[in-house]
């Protein structure tokens, strides 16, 4: 594991929107107190480069109670859990995804969601505030300037796609006035943040140094942008802000696959963003204990349903419906090689020299909402190190999201799509050494659109909350989410199946029923942010 200084080693305190933030000499901890004898005070950090370097470093630190690195807020390893709300993954622990109850505004992810983003904008809030107090180089002020706004305009993506109105924050506010803001409406809001995006594209570097890795460069920044203009259908504005990105020659499609997502990948120019985490300092637990498979001594948390898994094409780029290569009785040969990478598929995959079973009658694998699939994506086999301190980075952006974004956007935008515009963009993503699936060649826009949707399902799976954005901009989330959902087959004579499992016509064993409302469309503001507020005012449906 390589170490590096930007592997977040700093801790800070702070209320919701109310902060107190400081650096002191041993844990990197302030608090406004008179020039304390042991720490650092207010009146005599903000004074060197060096202290902006060392705040900076704390505005991107997730935090809360369970854990720094437990934070279901979009920033974090985390996200792998938002999956849970969408249709690829079942979360055996149902209560921590999607709602059986539907969501509701006492949800704990919904407050966690909200209270963990505006910790972020406050600290960024309160480094602005502060900055201008440091006698250094413009151009470097600029620059430092320009990541707090990255930072905070990260934050309120989520908010704002999640939320709707939200409260528009850019100073630390006194109790007093947390407990009486007003929302601000969603367009008026982005609007701020496209500005503050403006600023920080023109001044943030095109790369980092080693010291430096995890931080924002200019690439975020557009790629953040992007997210905002496809969100707005602004379609023709993405698309010139990707190409943008893409005209930098700063990043590539990298050969590998499944490596990306471990230890060994975490330094691929084809990570745009990342959350960083370093080994038994400051790692985590999630991918290495929690998503493993029973068999191998993990918690089996989360694993992927069918419907997803038959989302994988065959090598000849055609779906299992429609290729002469599928055979049901041997459902996983001939199959993208992402499929290998992505999932654990019961007495198929071998995983450290063991053929993994998956069957719920298994000892290993029991638990409610095991679907037989586990996740393989993040888990690194050849780690022997503490389970519980993983230190692989959290991709959050990556080159290849970029690529189809890109090419969504012109499509979305009525440009004319050529050969060698998919050839630029999917085929690059699909062409990677490791993958090597058949190029695309439809041009027509309405299979072309299936197309795009199907490769950033099996691409980007449980990364940073991308599906669940995905379904709710298309505005496809009430018909993907409104079914039973149902894991591997677990009889092939449904007919004459008596066992204790519910099975479909197919055999499949079923996991979840799901409903997804209109009105969930947005979610509903925290209950515990109304009872202090009246002035808030609750999204539609949730009264």
């Amino acid at each position: 594991m390589k170490d590096n200084n930007f592997k977040i080693r700093k801790k800070i305190s702070l209320l919701l929107i109310f902060v107190f933030v400081a650096f002191s000499g041993c844990d990197d901890i302030f608090s406004l107190q008179e020039e304390p004898k042991d720490q650092l005070s207010e009146a005599t950090f903000w004074n060197t480069k060096d202290d902006a370097e060392r705040a900076i470093r704390a505005c991107y630190r997730a935090e809360n109670w369970t854990g720094w690195w437990n934070n279901f807020n979009g920033w974090t390893i985390v996200g792998i859990k938002f999956e849970g709300w969408t249709d690829i993954v079942s979360n055996k622990e149902f209560g921590s995804g999607f709602p059986e109850d539907g969501i509701v505004p006492t949800n704990s992810q919904v407050l966690d969601m909200w209270s963990s983003n505006y910790k972020f904008i406050a600290k960024t809030n309160y480094f602005l505030e502060n900055i201008d107090n440091i006698d250094m180089d413009g151009n470097d002020r600029a620059a430092f300037i320009a990541e707090a706004k990255f930072i905070r305009a990260y934050s309120y993506f989520w908010l704002t796609q999640l939320y709707g109105d939200v409260p528009w924050i850019e100073k630390t506010l006194t109790f007093d006035e947390a407990n009486s803001i007003t929302q601000t409406s969603k367009e008026e809001v982005i609007n701020f943040v496209i500005n503050d995006l403006t600023e920080a594209i023109a001044n943030l570097p095109l790369t980092r140094s080693a010291a430096e890795k995890g931080r924002a460069e200019k690439g975020a920044a557009l790629a953040l942008m992007g997210r905002f203009l496809m969100a707005q259908h602004k379609w023709s504005e993405a698309a010139q802000t990707y190409k943008q990105l893409i005209d930098l020659n700063r990043y590539i499609i990298d050969p590998r696959f499944k490596e990306l997502f471990e230890d060994e990948g975490e330094n691929s120019d084809e990570i745009v963003f990342a959350r960083q985490y370093m080994q038994d300092q400051f790692g985590e637990p999630f991918t290495q204990q929690a998503i493993k498979a029973g068999q191998l001594g993990g918690y089996n948390q989360f694993s992927f349903m069918q419907s997803f898994v038959d989302k994988f094409l065959m090598t000849d780029g055609n779906s299992i419906e429609n290729s002469p290569l599928y055979n049901p009785e041997n459902p996983f040969d001939n199959r993208d090689p992402r499929l290998y990478a992505t999932v654990l598929l019961p007495s198929y995959s071998i995983v450290k020299d063991e053929l993994f079973i998956g069957h719920p009658d298994s000892t290993s694998q029991t638990g409610p909402g095991l679907t037989g699939y586990l996740i393989n994506k993040f888990f690194d086999e050849d780690y022997e190190g503490n389970v519980w301190g993983y230190g692989g980075d959290y991709n959050l952006i990556r080159y290849a999201e970029v690529l189809l974004s890109y090419l969504e956007s012109k499509l979305e935008a009525g440009d004319n799509i050529t050969q060698g515009l998919l050839d630029e963009t999917i085929n690059k993503v699909r062409g990677r050494e490791a993958v090597q699936m058949a190029p695309v060649t439809e041009t027509d826009p309405i299979k072309l659109r299936e197309i795009i949707r199907n490769e950033r399902a099996v691409e980007l799976a449980c990364e940073g909350g991308i599906r669940y954005w995905d379904l709710a901009r298309w505005r496809i989330a009430h018909e993907e989410l409104n079914r039973n959902f149902y894991g591997m087959k677990i009889t092939n004579d449904p007919e004459n199946y008596n066992g204790k499992y519910i099975i479909n016509e197919e055999g499949h064993i079923f996991i979840q029923e799901r409903k997804y409302y209109e009105h969930y469309y947005l979610w509903p503001i925290p209950q515990s942010e109304l009872d202090i507020n009246d002035n808030l005012v609750q999204n539609s449906g949730y009264n």
